[in-house]
């Protein structure tokens, strides 16, 4: 919820202060003139430029205090006389049902930026207080929408609110920006009457208009769009890591002289039957467990016959002692890489925080610097006894020791820190590249290891052998390559294992994914959705009948576009069938709409609406007055803002005959910026 509890203006000249300072009550209110050009429009434009809104009413060139009139920025008329404005800036009160805070926010200074907002964490009268907390940010400038220092930033968290994440023209996605949002409820005079939406501001966003009916209503639509997105994106990652997996186990069994049967080649949901029909072969088409057991039996026969070794018994027994000594050697080495390994890894883990430290307090500074850089003095007091990079105290003996210490600004803090991060990246570079070497070297030394390890074995046979038989080369031979063999089939034996337990834990994510993708709707919308678009249809006809669109006689023809949710007559745009006066009345049944229905279901629309000389196009009194009871009856629950020229009768006598409890009314006599008595 939004609501505007205040609005003050102040213009400093050298004949005093101008400006206005005006209440906001919950409900309906009018700002109210009997002639045109005395500032109802500036007023209203002041509310937008202290929530940062002013693309609504100047387009994306109109950044900035570009979009408000002169009377803020270049002169202020007063009696017929002139005086130059010195400053300007502009106080909002404003309260989302709980807390109240007031918005300032420069328009005309000579040492703050008007991209600096500050925000001061209570009522208007007691910003003076110095209980009361004020936070700079900074709006209309990168990173405003999503940094901590982002001004829309705040107002998102401050209004309850999560926008939405949507997709661009440019194939990527971006925040659903506040700018978009308030279009469909604040409408201003030069160009919001044109049509529905027409004064949003173009940032980009595919289907923006939709968009934003979407996130008022809270469809469903964005969620489902974006999880049907995300199951896309998860059901092309589970097919390429069961293709890889697959591949991978293949070139495996291949590189045995085996095959494989059975492989599920797609993902799928698989059962025990499944898994049991998955078979590995080797080259005498037998399967692995078999052919691994049949080589154990031969190896045990050969193991049988001794061969004679007393010809050479102490050349054998220098051999194993040299064998057994390289052993040890290599597993010392071995042990020592995996001492450097561990010490890497932490290096490693160590650079990484410290680099991601870094990045922070560059971001921290980058947001000061640019607070700083608006006119901000807020929070950026330097301690002459606390140091400003890391806010520790610095002891009496360090300062004067040195008695000419100079403390780094913010420009020379960033580029240290920067500097710091380069040499942080390197030396984890160089870390990184170590451990990967180191790595290489281990699995080097093991294989290593393992060959010696098989030799030792083959010559403790050769030594200690009992029997008289002829020594035989072929079979030691033998021997040792059918243990070699043994020793590689067991570990394809492992793979396929491990092979098996992949494969069941991608088949329940593909199960996952199925049960998630039957969980959406057939169509975008669900059934919640479509009961919200049918009643804002309802409400829609509701309001024209109210109003008297007369362009058509048979509404039965209206509805709600599935593919923009704006309303159509028979599949066109309801502009092109409506006089100039009737599509008044459809962005008053529209925008009226959105409203009603937000707060019938639940919506995101934060029940404040500004609308600027809404009876344009020579709008009748009698429907003038139905559209100003309509958005009375909801004053308990929303918050409306009209600025209205009393320039005929009828207009003059609809407000005074309303129940003055049941609207609130500033009366702007003369110009709207006046002088103020102190």
């Amino acid at each position: 919820m939004l609501r505007i509890n205040r609005l003050r203006i102040e213009i400093t000249t050298a004949n005093g202060l101008y400006g206005i300072d005006t209440p906001f009550a919950s409900g309906l209110n009018f700002i109210a003139s009997e002639n045109n050009t005395c500032g109802k429009s500036s007023i209203l434009a002041a509310i937008y430029y202290c929530l940062g809104l002013e693309q609504i009413i100047g387009g994306v060139g109109g950044i900035g205090s570009k979009v408000l009139t002169s009377a803020f920025k270049t002169a202020i008329e007063d009696c017929q006389k002139a005086y130059k404005v010195l400053e300007s800036g502009a106080y909002l009160e404003i309260c989302n049902g709980y807390e109240t805070v007031t918005i300032y926010r420069s328009i005309t200074s000579d040492h703050k930026d008007n991209r600096l907002v500050s925000v001061y964490y209570g009522h208007y009268d007691a910003i003076n207080d110095p209980r009361t907390q004020r936070i700079d940010y900074y709006v209309n400038i990168q990173k405003a929408a999503t940094s901590e220092k982002g001004f829309h930033t705040f107002l998102e968290e401050f209004l309850h609110i999560s926008l939405p994440v949507v997709g661009t023209s440019d194939g990527n996605e971006r925040k659903l920006y506040l700018q978009i949002v308030f279009s469909a409820m604040f409408i201003e005079q030069k160009h919001g009457w044109s049509d529905i939406l027409s004064g949003m501001p173009v940032f980009g966003i595919r289907e923006s208009k939709k968009r934003v009916v979407e996130f008022l209503l809270d469809l469903d639509t964005i969620k489902n769009e974006k999880e049907r997105a995300r199951l896309r994106s998860e059901k092309e990652q589970i097919e390429l890591d069961w293709t890889r997996r697959i591949d991978t186990f293949r070139n495996s069994v291949s590189q045995q002289s085996g095959s494989v049967f059975n492989l599920p080649l797609h993902p799928r949901i698989l059962n025990d039957r499944d898994y049991s029909r998955i078979a590995v072969y080797i080259a005498t088409d037998k399967p692995i467990n078999v052919m691994i057991q049949q080589l154990q039996d031969q190896y045990s026969q050969i193991r049988q016959l001794k061969p004679k070794v007393i010809d050479n018994f102490d050349a054998l027994n220098k051999e194993l002692s040299e064998t057994v000594q390289a052993i040890r050697d290599l597993e010392k080495r071995e042990s020592q890489i995996e001492h450097d390994l561990f010490y890497e890894n932490e290096i490693i883990e160590r650079l990484k925080n410290d680099i991601a430290f870094i990045d922070a307090d560059i971001q921290n500074n980058n947001d000061a610097a640019r607070l700083q850089n608006f006119g901000s003095d807020a929070g950026l007091d330097i301690s002459p006894d606390v140091c400003p990079v890391c806010g520790q105290k610095i002891h009496d003996n360090m300062i004067q020791a040195e008695s000419n210490l100079v403390f780094m600004d913010i420009e020379e803090n960033i580029v240290h820190l920067k500097e710091q991060k380069k040499m942080l990246a390197f030396a984890l570079s160089n870390h990184q590249a170590r451990k990967s070497q180191l790595d290489k070297d281990k699995t080097s030394l093991s294989a290593n290891i393992i060959g010696l390890r098989r030799l030792a074995q083959a010559l403790r046979s050769d030594l200690y052998t009992t029997t008289d038989a002829d020594t035989s080369e072929a079979i030691t031979l033998k021997r040792i390559e059918i243990g070699r063999r043994i020793d590689d089939l067991k570990k394809l034996q492992a793979e396929y294992d491990a092979f098996l337990l992949d494969l069941n834990e991608l088949s329940d994510r593909w199960g996952t994914f199925l049960e998630s993708r039957s969980k959406l709707p057939a169509r975008d919308k669900s059934e919640e959705d479509i009961e919200k678009i049918r009643l804002l249809k309802t409400k829609f006809i509701e309001n024209l009948r109210l109003y008297n669109y007369s362009s058509l006689t048979d509404f039965s023809a209206i509805d709600i576009s599935d593919e923009s949710l704006l309303p159509t007559i028979d599949g066109f745009d309801m502009k092109f069938d409506s006089s100039a006066s009737d599509g008044i009345r459809v962005i008053w049944a529209f925008t009226m709409a959105l409203l009603q229905v937000s707060l019938e279901k639940g919506g995101n629309h934060p029940g404040l609406i500004i609308l600027d000389e809404p009876a344009q196009q020579s709008i009748v009194p009698q429907d003038m007055r139905s559209f100003i009871t309509s958005t009375s009856a909801l004053s308990g629950y929303s918050q409306v803002i009209m600025a209205i020229t009393l320039n005929s009768h009828e207009l003059t006598e609809i407000i005074n005959n309303m129940e003055p409890s049941s609207y609130r009314k500033t009366d702007i006599t003369g110009k709207a910026f006046i002088k103020y008595n102190n």
